[in-house]
């Protein structure tokens, strides 16, 4: 995945809704026409009654993330791209979405941690890990039976990526206490 680094500094990364299974196609696209993109993949292991095979697949199926200053021009020739449906956001107007948590996100997927896509989650503790594969990912954690869960969430598709943690990896972002396991 090459980053563009000649895009302006109000560049901002924006999700797009796609047509299902365009994904791939339009990152491709995006990119040959000088906008940063990022298509989340998760690993999958499907299984046919003769084999199985691990797959990596888009972690949030229609939708793709990309980056760059939203003057009208760019948004047209951002919409012009076939497979596109829409720009996410608010009253017509596109919703950016912060830096911080595309980069999460991405070291969550890239971690080889495993994860897996679940509904966003509005509770939890904001918290940051400071140790392992996922040190500096930024998500709100949850104690799920006697598991902390890791959420990092993309408000703008309504999904999260979640990923179990080591409370000793963990530091409240907000001073706020972490949830601690019983035995």
């Amino acid at each position: 995945m090459d980053f563009n680094t000649s895009l302006p500094d109000n560049a901002n990364w924006f999700a797009l809704q796609t047509r299902y299974r365009y994904e791939e196609r339009i990152a491709a696209e995006l990119q040959t026409k000088g906008f940063e993109s990022y298509l989340p993949t998760l690993r999958e292991t499907h299984a046919w009654k003769d084999r199985k095979k691990v797959m990596d697949v888009p972690a949030f199926g229609g939708y793709l993330f990309a980056r760059f200053e939203p003057s009208l021009h760019n948004r047209v020739r951002i919409l012009e791209t076939a497979g596109v449906v829409k720009l996410l956001g608010n009253h017509g107007m596109p919703e950016p979405i912060s830096s911080t948590q595309i980069e999460s996100l991405r070291l969550a997927l890239q971690s080889g941690v495993p994860c897996s896509r679940q509904p966003f989650v509005e509770v939890g503790t904001p918290v940051r890990v400071c140790r392992g594969p996922l040190s500096g990912l930024e998500g709100q954690v949850l104690r799920m039976g006697n598991k902390l869960t890791v959420f990092v969430n993309v408000p703008s598709v309504c999904q999260s990526i979640a990923i179990e943690v080591p409370i000793d990896d963990l530091d409240s972002i907000d001073g706020t206490r972490i949830p601690l396991l019983l035995n």
